[in-house]
């Protein structure tokens, strides 16, 4: 585990449990302590997925269809693709997937970009 992932561990302990969760709850809402774990759970994932730079399947893909989540990783707008991907070896496939893209860079409908995906779970990407 790296020392981010052990990071966010930590303070999704302090924010959820005990005492201090009591008041993060009481002092900032429910509504604000959901905004707090739904950032945590976007970061717990993006630093999950950085490993897929080296690891992942490369592939290109043509976005048939994109959205905006409204979040941000860095300043970077994190979308939602749906995409037809065509793996270098192998059979292609079409998923839907959330990742964050270059705000210079933000594919369209039609563009064909180039990713890493997982294996083992086609939803989890990273545009490269």
């Amino acid at each position: 585990m790296t020392d981010v992932e052990k990071s966010l561990n930590k303070a999704d302990k302090t924010l959820n449990k005990g005492i201090m969760g009591w008041f993060t709850k009481l002092f900032f809402g429910k509504e604000t302590h959901a905004k707090f774990n739904a950032g945590l759970d976007q970061a717990k994932k993006y630093t999950g997925l950085t490993g897929l730079y080296q690891t992942g399947v490369p592939a290109k893909a043509t976005v048939l269809k994109i959205e905006d989540t409204g979040m941000l990783v860095n300043y970077n707008p994190v979308v939602r693709m749906q995409l037809k991907v065509q793996p270098d070896y192998g059979v292609g496939f079409e998923t839907t997937a959330e990742t964050a893209v270059s705000k210079i860079a933000i594919p369209r409908v039609g563009d064909t970009i180039n990713i890493k995906y997982d294996g083992a779970n086609n939803s989890n990407i990273v545009v490269v």
